[in-house]
């Protein structure tokens, strides 16, 4: 679960919970999360080549808990029926206010489609071109809803019922957006609670010490001493290397180091075009993405293939960028640890640049079942007494002799999704299933030496 979309998504439908709330059951609007649901369905699917209703149903039991019915056969182009009711909404009612409920909208579908984009399991799989494209014809629908005054279709709400509501006040739609933002306190309580990954939390902790005493030296009238802030993040997939980095970013801005404190993940593909001159635009463009935040580029070594090859482009321009935007934004690189020290050795830029390593260790079999536990716990399910037994000897196998794809807290969260799915399809013959039965993995559903 990527818990910058689930947090996306509670918001959006948080909002749609709110405007139901306020309507009667006659009204097209009592119905809006359910076709907000329907919409983001088609959205998944339009854009997918292949995989899409796995992808949708992976989507439903994960981020939705299995509440909705996938089988929408919906798959279009056109701006959907939700966005148009949420932007008249908008224009009846929220017309003083900042945040907008399609903006919302917009705002989680932008972070669904980066995701399957960027994610090595589902970005061969998805036309990014159809996402650009929809999305863009998106925001300047809504664009468009913002600044005319336009005649209402008939397919939505006559706005008469809109403005009889009048006790719906938009800070009442909108109240999570006045949730104040997590303390420095409250992030490090996450960072330190993340399962494993002690040396890191060392390392971070260190850092963020450093940048509070030369604050403080600052204050009063010292020099301080210079601290690097660009980091290389060493480890294998799996290792909470974009989770910690996310909650870097959120930290480093509580500490007013950073502006913003965004996150925008990239790899290769991000950086890097097809054409001479191309790729630096390309790559420019992320940057500035970043501005204020954190640029994480994964698999960084992959930009020096050396010869002819535009990775070289790519990192000349981030070096360039880092030197005239100085502590505007901040880098991480990310990678296997051995091909990263010979990418940091590839250039005598990088290695000034990032003299700051923090090595991320491969889990432990007490700390990848841990996973597995937090995964059940997060979902109210449970593992059986035998099922516990069978997976700890199984990772215990697997732990002394890893195949070289071993991919650390995902190949629990594939464990994990690969058992509820076994257990729904043993559970779908049962004419009776208890509470226990629903809530309970046992040995057969892990699958664990097929």
């Amino acid at each position: 679960m990527n818990p910058d979309i689930k947090n996306s998504l509670d918001r959006l439908l948080f909002t749609c919970n709110q405007i139901e709330d306020f309507f009667s059951s006659n009204d097209e609007m009592s119905s809006i999360k359910s076709m907000v649901v329907n919409d983001i369905f088609s959205f998944i699917r339009m854009i997918s080549v292949s995989g899409a209703e796995q992808r949708i149903d992976y989507f439903n039991n994960i981020y939705l808990n299995g509440a909705f019915d996938t089988a929408t056969n919906s798959c279009s182009n056109d701006v959907p029926r939700s966005l148009k009711l949420l932007c008249r909404f908008d224009l009846e009612k929220l017309n003083g206010s900042a945040v907008k409920t399609a903006d919302r909208y917009l705002a989680f579908l932008v972070e669904l489609g980066r995701d399957y984009i960027l994610s090595r399991y589902d970005r061969k799989d998805i036309d990014t071109k159809k996402y650009a494209n929809y999305i863009k014809n998106l925001s300047d629908y809504i664009k468009i809803q913002k600044t005319e005054n336009v005649t209402v279709d008939e397919v939505l709400m006559p706005s008469k019922q809109l403005t009889e509501k009048s006790n719906l006040s938009s800070e009442k739609i909108l109240q999570s957006e006045a949730e104040p933002e997590e303390t420095l306190e409250e992030l490090l309580d996450t960072l330190n609670g993340l399962i494993g990954l002690y040396g890191v939390k060392q390392e971070v902790n260190s850092l963020i010490n450093m940048i509070k005493i030369n604050k403080l030296r600052g204050a009063k009238g010292m020099k301080p001493i210079s601290v690097s802030k660009h980091l290389v993040f060493l480890g294998n997939p799996g290792t909470g290397k974009t989770t910690v980095a996310r909650l870097l970013s959120k930290i480093y801005k509580s500490m007013g180091v950073l502006d913003k404190g965004q996150l925008v993940e990239v790899d290769r593909s991000g950086l890097v075009a097809g054409y001479v001159g191309q790729t630096a635009i390309k790559t420019k463009e992320k940057i500035n993405e970043a501005m204020g935040g954190v640029l994480f580029i994964d698999e960084a070594y992959t930009l020096a293939k050396g010869g002819n090859d535009f990775g070289q482009e790519a990192i000349d321009t981030i070096l360039k960028e880092m030197e005239d935007h100085r502590d505007q934004f901040i880098v991480i690189v990310a990678g296997y640890p051995m091909p990263m020290e010979m990418f940091l050795e590839s250039n005598p830029g990088l290695k000034s640049r990032f003299n700051k390593s923090i090595l991320f260790e491969d889990y432990s079999m007490d700390e990848l079942f841990e996973i597995l536990q937090s995964f059940c716990k997060n979902f109210d399910m449970c593992l059986s007494g035998e099922a516990e037994i069978a997976v700890k000897n199984y990772l215990e196998k697997l732990i002394q002799s890893k195949p070289d794809n071993f991919a650390n807290g995902r190949e629990m969260r594939n464990l994990f999704e690969r058992a509820i799915a076994n257990q729904a399809n043993r559970l779908a013959t049962c004419d009776h299933i208890t509470d226990e039965a629903l809530k309970t993995i046992i040995t057969e559903d892990f699958s664990l030496y097929r």
